[in-house]
């Protein structure tokens, strides 16, 4: 497999550059230390990277156990830390890193959006923002998603991409609704994910400009 151009690889990395970043704005103590692990971290990835091992035994790679590892670690470290918008993006990335053994299952991938994960869920309710929609939806668990589409309404299924959260006048967005509907509460399937792929488009595009 080529792991250097893998888009689970490719956005674990760019994972890793932005936690480095975020990590100076969370209010948390042991920064420093926090920081070291990070850099270790990206140290370790360049090995798994540059591995070209296929998915099963890159998951068995010590260095990519490693990583999994740490991000556990750090995610337990933060979860006293003030939790904030920086601490939700921090939070993500972390998770994104924990869920590389589970993404790398799916095998060899082709396209950018089969690197994240997908929930479907019902919409519980929705809060006016003025020209925005906060919905609250239902996957199994509670996820926050804001919207400018007037069709994501109460007591509707509707499927959600689990990008990286955005902030909207201090309202945080978990997630981009896909234009699909699964009646379902839980995680897609790569099956599934790929059986609505012509929904999938914006949420490409967004993944693109992340890793550009």
């Amino acid at each position: 497999m080529d792991t250097a151009n893998d888009f689970r690889i490719r956005l674990a990395e760019k994972g890793l550059s932005e936690l480095e970043r975020i990590i100076q704005a969370v209010k948390v103590q042991g920064r420093k230390e926090i920081l070291k692990e990070i850099r270790n971290m990206q140290s370790e990835m360049q090995i798994v990277k540059y591995s070209y091992l296929s998915p099963d035994e890159l998951t068995e790679l010590e260095n990519f156990k490693n990583i999994v590892r740490k991000a556990e670690k750090l995610r337990e470290a933060l979860k006293n830390a003030e939790r904030d918008f920086n601490w939700k993006l921090a939070d993500y990335w972390l998770g994104y890193l924990v869920d590389l053994q589970k993404l790398m299952k799916r095998g060899v991938i082709s396209k950018p959006y089969e690197a994240i994960r997908f929930f479907s869920g019902e919409i519980v309710n929705r809060k006016s923002l003025g020209k925005l929609w906060l919905c609250n939806v239902d996957c199994g668990f509670r996820m926050d998603i804001i919207t400018n589409s007037d069709e994501f309404k109460p007591n509707t299924f509707a499927v959600i991409a689990y990008l990286p959260p955005r902030e909207f006048d201090g309202m945080i967005s978990e997630g981009m609704f896909v234009p699909a509907s699964l009646q379902k509460k839980g995680e897609l399937e790569l099956e599934e994910i790929r059986s609505i792929a012509d929904k999938l488009g914006e949420v490409e595009s967004v993944l693109i400009e992340l890793l550009s």
